[in-house]
């Protein structure tokens, strides 16, 4: 039997935030920006496919999340070896900057976020490999004081879909599966974890995202689906 629900738990990026193609270029530019500096250049097309097997890569092993760190060597290495590591550690905090300064948060969205949290435990679980960009960005949007439990791939070694992403996301929340709806952007990793997981679960269509499946035979259907967001609430209601 299903509870009533007393948790809304988020994707992060391309659900609450935009995060795309322009915050990709933007990490782009700064990471050839450090390889430039240093005398080094790099193919903009070679770093693209580069960046994309990665971000593809832990669906291909099981989940297994990248080592920021390991990412950002190969990305150095693409022009050469780092004997000292003092490219990859350039590279690394020029990505994390860029990701913290590349992010945006519509009001709506803080809005939002207020409303839900007078009534609903709030939490999120996003995947990426470099929890620090996460957090901060979040303290930079404002948006972290709304959101008790913080979940980030990187720390638990796993991408979503995998389930010790969301049994540490409900761990963290201290709440069962079925008294939680998940809300995410991302047909596999959002929709079909946090329905394998026991929750129900929101697509929200609003932005494309930058991995993107297709559905299969066989996928547990969304619990809804919604142009944007910030049209939660009215849907939350709705299921009273």
């Amino acid at each position: 039997m299903t509870r009533p629900l007393k948790a809304v738990l988020f994707d992060y990026g391309n659900t609450l935030i935009a995060f795309g193609p322009e915050q990709q270029a933007a990490q782009s530019k700064a990471m050839m920006d450090v390889l430039e500096h240093a005398g080094r250049t790099v193919d903009s097309g070679e770093l693209d496919r580069l960046r994309h097997a990665q971000v593809i890569r832990p669906y291909e092993r099981n989940g297994v999340e990248n080592i920021f760190s390991e990412v950002c060597q190969e990305i150095v290495e693409l022009t050469g070896p780092d004997e000292d590591g003092s490219l990859t550690r350039a590279i690394c905090q020029a990505r994390q900057t860029a990701f913290i300064e590349s992010v945006q948060v519509h009001p709506a969205v803080i809005d939002l976020l207020e409303e839900l949290s007078a009534e609903y435990t709030l939490g999120l679980l996003s995947n990426y490999p470099c929890t620090f960009s996460v957090t901060e960005s979040l303290r930079a949007l404002g948006l972290l004081e709304f959101f008790p439990t913080v979940v980030v791939s990187a720390d638990v070694g796993y991408a979503k879909p995998h389930p010790a992403t969301y049994d540490t996301l409900l761990n963290g929340v201290g709440m069962e599966a079925d008294a939680c709806v998940y809300v995410g952007d991302n047909w596999l990793a959002d929709i079909q974890g946090a329905k394998r997981a026991g929750m129900r679960a929101v697509w929200v269509r609003e932005h494309i995202p930058y991995e993107s499946f297709p559905q299969q035979e066989g996928d547990h259907p969304a619990d809804a689906e919604l142009d944007s967001v910030t049209d939660l609430p009215a849907l939350l209601k709705s299921w009273m």
